[in-house]
């Protein structure tokens, strides 16, 4: 997943007028010398970290990571010194968009080295040119079907109808076919019946592809037997709690008046966290290592008392109110402009869901859902670890969930953790991010692929 190839004499210039320091692989070693490495391992339940650390970084690779006396420093090598920082992986937003280069700025500016690239009516179109930029991870949605939007109602276009159920045969041709164009996560998405399911997963694990849930069709409860990885969207995740017949409606209209159901029945039901069907969902949760990525910041964390508008950082000053095309937060207030009334009173519940499945041990992974419902890169992934921490996760698994978790449960094992033969997506802190989760932003070095990116430079919108 190489960003930075071996460049030619003129776009090395232009590089490094651009605040971009490049180390061609082969080249001068750069050590970073005397910093803590942060262990994010066991989905942040280990404390090994490293003090008086090395880390060895060759073109884009970690060539070598530990403790000073167990690493010797080659004497060709550019030496930054980092005493009393805090050296960490890059950031992951697993969901999210890159439409152009500020976009990719602004991931950067705030240590998001990968970004998983949703397309879609609300996103829009990725700038898969964009440069320098976190890596750019494709995402496609499958949907198990030839299927239509239909009207639900009076709501326009807010179900679906099965049209012609595929096969295994195509099932398989057309996962092979995406995995071809670079596809490296699959969202299974509402019209999947439970019997594809199987086929799905295991047509993704032979081609190396991440899977993530949105189910309608299909349960919950069948998607972990069958081993989907992850589930996104708490709204979506909690479903199996409706009633049995909402949960029907609701699997072919998860946008319609099903949809508000839901909102009504977790916002109107006191005793939801003691019922049976949540108590059976949250130890599906707790039994098995899937990760669920709540997107909270797109819908829940505006309604937060600690919540700040996102408009007010200093990166967002780059970005252009108008790229945020799907339901862009007030700037003046960062809070909604047409709240959903059924959505605004069911936040409490929804917080008290995912509260309840941190407290019994599920896995978390980090997606922000930019750009939608007024979400900004970068800065709404921070917003979805505020989240994370409210739910109950100590600082270091907050932090484990946007890197190493990734490797637990995905399989990602080329980043997210400072180790020998992983990419070099580095951020050296200046604080303690165990202290504070607010301390991920105090970036002192950004390290991108093996390259060194002046942060400053990237709040001058090109």
């Amino acid at each position: 997943m190489k960003r930075f190839p071996v460049m030619k004499a003129p776009v090395l210039l232009l590089l490094l007028l651009c605040g971009v320091c490049y180390c061609a692989p082969g080249q001068t070693p750069l050590v970073l010398k005397g910093g803590t490495i942060i262990d994010v391992t066991d989905y942040g339940n280990s404390k090994k970290d490293i003090t008086d650390a090395v880390v060895i970084i060759e073109g884009n690779t970690i060539k070598a990571a530990g403790s000073a006396s167990s690493i010797k420093v080659p004497k060709e090598a550019r030496i930054l010194d980092v005493t009393g920082k805090y050296i960490v992986p890059g950031l992951i937003d697993c969901f999210g968009i890159i439409n152009n280069q500020a976009y990719a700025n602004a991931y950067l500016y705030l240590g998001v080295t990968t970004v998983v690239l949703t397309e879609d009516g609300r996103r829009g179109p990725a700038d898969w040119s964009a440069n320098p930029s976190p890596a750019k991870i494709k995402l496609d949605s499958f949907w198990g079907a030839r299927s239509r939007r239909v009207n639900v109602g009076t709501a326009e276009n807010a179900g679906f109808e099965l049209l012609e159920s595929w096969s295994k045969e195509t099932i398989n041709h057309r996962i092979d076919s995406l995995a071809k164009n670079g596809v490296k996560v699959l969202l299974v998405h509402y019209a999947v019946a439970p019997g594809q399911l199987p086929t799905i997963v295991e047509a993704c694990k032979r081609n190396n592809i991440a899977t993530m849930g949105e189910l309608g069709l299909s349960s919950y409860h069948e998607a972990v037997a069958a081993g989907v990885q992850s589930f996104i969207h708490v709204s979506r995740y909690s479903a199996d709690v409706l009633p049995d017949s909402a949960r029907k409606a609701y699997a072919t209209s998860p946008f319609g008046p099903p949809g508000q159901y839901y909102y009504q029945y977790i916002a109107g039901n006191p005793n939801l966290l003691s019922e049976k069907k949540f108590l059976e969902l949250s130890q599906l949760y707790h039994d098995h290592a899937v990760g669920l990525i709540p997107t909270a910041g797109m819908l829940l964390y505006p309604e937060m008392d600690f919540a700040v508008n996102p408009w007010l950082e200093p990166i967002a000053a780059i970005i252009d109110e108008k790229d945020v095309t799907f339901e862009p937060l007030d700037k003046a207030t960062g809070k909604p402009k047409n709240p959903s009334p059924n959505r605004q009173r069911a936040v409490p519940a929804m917080v008290r869901i995912d509260q309840a499945f941190v407290k019994n041990g599920a896995h978390y992974l980090t997606g922000s859902g930019t750009d939608a419902f007024g979400t900004l890169p970068g800065i709404s992934l921070h917003n979805e670890l505020s989240m994370l921490s409210h739910y109950g996760l100590t600082n270091r698994q907050v932090l484990a969930a946007a890197t190493h978790n990734f490797s637990l449960l995905w399989n990602w094992t080329s980043f997210g953790k400072v180790e020998r033969g992983r990419e070099a997506d580095i951020l050296v802190l200046d604080h303690n991010p165990l202290e504070s989760i607010k301390h991920l932003k105090a970036i002192h070095t950004l390290i991108v692929d093996g390259v060194v990116i002046d942060r400053d430079n990237l709040l001058t919108k090109k």
